[in-house]
């Protein structure tokens, strides 16, 4: 297949490294994060969980059963039963561990000091308080008052981003969804987001329009194959998700493509 056009003069999306760079790197890792900076993505994207003993775990599933590697000394198990200190020896693929949000977020940055925005999605709601305590203690106060937050927090439970909210309110939130439903947009309203995310599959023109009236941004998930990124090009949006950047650049042709 072609490459899938742009628009003329409309401008292209912020690319979100999923999980890091999902596609070059094992998903969710340091090295995943920093190869997502490496590649350019303007935006990265990473899941929280939490241990049995409250800690944080950067890692997508509820299990580890499909990401840890065979020669892991733990390959099975809910991420909820097993504690920081088991999480740290579970191998993810390449000898990669299961990171902290803290050191997902130090590994944001590009060579030239600046940052790069972690999109930090709630998997588990009950991480919600401790993700926001980290994040409002790594950056300093006046920071969420830029146009450019240093990262937002996401899910696809209203619950999570209420809990957010009430922990920290200048943190951006953003609520995400396989598909929208008026009640959808309704929940977003209340809660207070600047961003929704929609799956691309799913994705309408009206959701594109309603995102518009309300004045708040699109984020599109997650482009893997031609067909996803035409589609996504076409429809419109703010943020782009992919596993692979580089890949996703390349085809972004037109006036503002590279």
């Amino acid at each position: 297949m072609s490459a899938p056009a742009r628009t003329t003069g409309v401008a292209a999306p912020a690319l979100v490294g999923h999980r890091g760079a999902a596609a070059l790197a094992p998903e969710n890792t340091v090295a995943s994060f920093r190869r997502g900076v490496a590649e350019g993505a303007e935006l990265l994207e990473c899941d929280v969980h939490l241990s049995s003993d409250g800690v944080d775990a950067i890692i997508h599933d509820a299990t580890i059963d499909r990401t840890a590697q065979e020669e892991s000394p733990l390959h099975t198990g809910a991420v909820s039963d097993l504690t920081r200190a088991q999480l740290d020896r579970v191998l993810v693929g390449d000898g990669e561990h299961i990171p902290t949000l803290t050191e997902a977020l130090d590994v944001a940055v590009r060579e030239d000091g600046t940052r790069v925005p972690l999109l930090v999605e709630i998997k588990a709601p009950a991480a919600a308080e401790r993700a926001v305590r980290i994040l409002s203690e790594h950056f300093d106060q006046d920071c969420w008052d830029r146009p450019s937050a240093p990262a937002q927090v996401i899910s696809f439970h209203p619950d999570a981003l209420r809990a957010a909210r009430t922990a920290d309110p200048r943190i951006p939130r953003l609520l995400t969804t396989t598909s929208t439903s008026p009640e959808f947009f309704e929940t977003a309203k209340e809660v207070g987001v600047v961003q929704i995310g929609v799956r691309i599959a799913d994705a309408r023109q009206a959701d594109v329009d309603r995102a518009r009236e309300l004045g708040i941004q699109l984020n599109l998930w997650t482009a893997r194959s031609e067909e996803e990124l035409a589609r996504a090009l076409e429809l419109g949006c703010d943020t782009l998700t992919v596993d692979d950047p580089v890949w996703a650049r390349a085809r972004m042709v037109g006036p503002t493509g590279t």
